[in-house]
């Protein structure tokens, strides 16, 4: 019963992020440096805890200080697996600086593990499984669609909102970091 509802939220998630994509030729984007009427002003970021792939519960407070680059992805949904490699590469640049990635995965253990070694995925994952989609929404994502992202700034504010690919520019266009 458990795999059916997930399978079908997993459904329902790939059908809105299809939708996104080819109804709107621009992601959703909502950021701190946006002048439009889109604009929200910043928030803080929500306090949350899941376990990460070695079952050890992490905060999201042990990353204060630091550019945080969360992504809420799951290894079902096509787009979030085309970003991945992007953000191995940037965390991999800039490692040594005040930037850091951040999965939470819709998703099982054995799925991301099993992802997050095929592709080499070298930045902390946590698993939230069904209960990352209410943490999302708590983020900004009122669609329910992935990926999502936020770039939260190192007090704490997030200053950029993604549905849909995260590309690069816009990672460094916001954090506005040096190779270190």
């Amino acid at each position: 019963m458990k795999k059916k509802a997930l399978f079908s939220i997993g459904f329902i998630l790939i059908f809105a992020t299809v939708a996104i994509t080819l109804f709107s030729k621009n992601p959703l984007t909502i950021s701190s440096n946006d002048t439009t009427a889109t604009q929200q002003p910043p928030t803080m970021r929500p306090e949350f805890s899941f376990p990460d792939l070695q079952g050890q519960l992490r905060n999201i407070k042990e990353w204060d200080g630091n550019y945080i680059v969360l992504n809420f992805w799951a290894t079902w949904c096509p787009p979030c697996r085309e970003e991945i490699p992007e953000f191995i590469a940037i965390q991999k640049e800039y490692g040594t600086t005040n930037l850091q990635f951040i999965g939470v995965a819709i998703d099982n253990t054995v799925s991301v593990n099993k992802f997050a070694l095929e592709v080499g995925i070298n930045y902390p994952n946590l698993i939230a499984e069904i209960q990352g989609l209410d943490l999302a929404r708590q983020y900004g994502n009122t669609m329910g669609a992935l990926p999502f992202s936020v770039i939260i700034n190192p007090e704490g504010r997030i200053i950029t909102r993604q549905v849909g690919l995260l590309e690069r520019s816009k990672i460094l266009k916001s954090i506005q970091l040096s190779k270190g």
